[in-house]
C-alpha cells in the first residue's frame, strides 16, 4: 500500500466513512506492519509518550463502539493494543496453571529473545479453492477485478485480495433448479465471499462453505463445515439458514459466528447483532446479541450462555486470544492457521495458558512466548512442531 492510500484510509477510518472493504484493507495493513515487542518503545515516542497513547486509545475505542455487541476490526485493534501498553507487552502475556490448580513460576531465561530458526513457519493467509457446478476447481490467488466464471447468470468475480463476490446478471426464474458452488479454505487459509443476495461469509482456516450460486426458492440455505463469520442482508420473505453439523441456524435480522470443526465436540453459535434461532431436534432457542449456544455432538440439549462477542471473532479480526485454554487446544488453533504438525514428548502437558496474539506472526513468536512463561519446551523439524515440558 502506498502513502497516499494509508493517508486516504487513515482519514476515512477517522471520519468513520470506511466501507467494510476499506476496513478490511486497513486492517491487513496493520497486521502486515505490527510493530511488534521490539518496535514498542519507538512506537510510544512518536505516539506521545505511554501515558497519553493509554488514554486517547481507550477514548477512541469508548467512542466508537456504541454497543458491545459491535464488531469492528480496527476498534478491536485499538482495544488489544490498549492493553498492551498498560501491560507493557505487545503480543502475548500467559497464565500458566498445574493440573492442581497452582500457578507455575515464569522462566527467568531468555526474556524477550526470540531465537533465529531456520524452519521459520509463516502464518496463513488469503488462501481457498472455488469449485463450480461442473466440477470444475479453481484455486483462487490475490488478484484484484478478475472474472472468474459465468454460473448460469450470475458471474462469479475476485473483487479484491482474499475475496470474491457472485453478481446475478438477469432475474432467474423461480422455478429453475440451483446451481451450487463450494469455497474451502486449507489449513493456513481464510477468504471471504459475497454471495448473489449480498451478504457476506468469512470463512476461517480448513472451513467450507455450500451455496447457489443465485438464491431462487423460498429460502437461502448454505451449509458450511470449520468456522465462519456471517453478515446476512435480511429478508423476510426469504430467511436465511445455515447448516452445520445437523444444526440449523436461521438469521431474524444477523450478523454471526459458526464453529463447526468436525474434530471439535461442539457446534457454537455466536451471535453479534440482530436475533438469531439455532434449532437441534426439535428444539429452537432464539439469541440475543453477545449469547452462544452450544450443543454437543449427539445430545439434544442446546446450552445458552453469555459470551465476549469481540474475543469470540478475533480470529476473523487477525488475532488469537486464549482464557484459560490448554496447551491441546492453544495449539490445536496454531495448527489450522500455521498448517502445522504438532507432537508432544515427555507425557502430558497439564498447563491453561491466557492472552493474544497476532495471527500474522510467525509460529516462532507464539512458541517463544509458550517457553518463556510456561517452561515448555519445543523444536520444529520442517513443518512438525514437538512440544516437551
Amino acid at each position: 500500500m502506498d502513502q497516499d492510500r494509508l493517508q486516504y484510509l487513515l482519514d476515512r477510518h477517522r471520519q468513520h466513512q470506511c466501507s467494510p472493504s476499506e476496513e478490511e484493507e486497513l486492517n491487513d495493513w496493520f497486521h502486515a506492519n505490527n510493530p511488534g515487542r521490539g518496535h514498542i518503545d519507538h512506537w510510544l515516542e512518536e505516539s506521545g509518550g505511554k501515558e497519553k497513547l493509554t488514554a486517547d486509545l481507550y477514548a477512541d475505542f469508548s467512542n466508537r463502539i456504541p454497543t458491545p455487541s459491535r464488531v469492528r476490526s480496527m476498534t478491536w485493534m485499538y482495544r488489544v493494543a490498549a492493553a498492551s501498553v498498560i501491560l507493557a507487552v505487545l503480543a502475548f502475556f500467559l497464565y500458566p496453571k498445574l493440573k492442581d490448580g497452582k500457578p507455575d513460576k515464569l522462566s527467568k531465561t531468555e526474556q524477550g529473545v526470540i531465537p533465529s530458526n531456520n524452519n521459520t513457519i509463516k502464518p496463513g493467509g488469503n488462501k481457498a479453492v472455488l469449485k463450480l457446478a461442473n466440477g470444475q476447481e479453481i484455486v483462487l490467488t490475490d488478484s484484484v477485478n478478475v472474472h472468474i466464471a459465468m454460473q448460469s447468470n450470475t458471474e462469479v468475480k475476485q473483487v479484491r485480495g482474499g475475496s470474491i463476490a457472485y453478481n446475478t446478471t438477469n432475474d432467474q426464474a423461480t422455478d429453475k433448479t440451483p446451481v451450487y458452488n463450494t469455497l474451502t479454505t486449507p489449513r493456513g487459509g481464510k477468504y471471504t465471499l459475497t454471495l448473489s443476495d449480498g451478504t457476506t461469509v468469512t470463512l476461517d482456516a480448513a472451513s467450507s462453505i455450500t451455496y447457489p450460486v443465485a438464491f431462487t426458492g423460498k429460502e437461502r440455505r448454505v451449509e458450511i463445515t470449520g468456522q465462519a463469520y456471517f453478515e446476512v442482508v435480511h429478508n423476510e420473505a426469504q430467511p436465511f439458514r445455515v447448516f452445520a453439523k445437523g444444526q440449523l441456524v436461521e438469521d431474524l435480522g444477523t450478523a454471526f459466528n459458526v464453529n463447526a470443526y468436525n474434530d471439535d465436540p461442539f457446534i457454537k453459535v455466536t451471535l453479534a447483532e440482530g436475533k438469531a434461532a439455532i434449532q437441534n431436534a426439535g428444539k429452537r432457542v432464539v439469541l440475543a446479541p453477545g449469547q452462544q449456544a452450544m450443543v454437543k455432538d449427539g445430545e439434544e440439549s442446546i446450552l445458552v450462555k453469555q459470551v465476549n462477542v469481540e474475543e469470540t471473532v478475533a480470529w476473523k479480526n487477525g488475532w488469537f486470544v486464549f482464557h484459560h485454554e490448554s496447551i491441546q487446544n492453544v495449539m490445536k488453533l496454531a495448527a489450522r492457521w500455521y498448517d502445522i504438525e504438532v507432537a508432544y514428548e515427555g507425557g502430558t502437558i497439564n498447563k491453561q495458558f491466557g492472552g493474544n496474539i497476532s495471527r500474522y506472526r510467525d509460529i516462532a513468536e507464539l512458541l517463544q512466548n509458550l517457553k518463556l512463561t510456561g517452561g515448555i519446551k519445543y523444536r520444529i523439524e520442517g513443518r512438525k512442531v514437538i512440544l516437551m515440558n
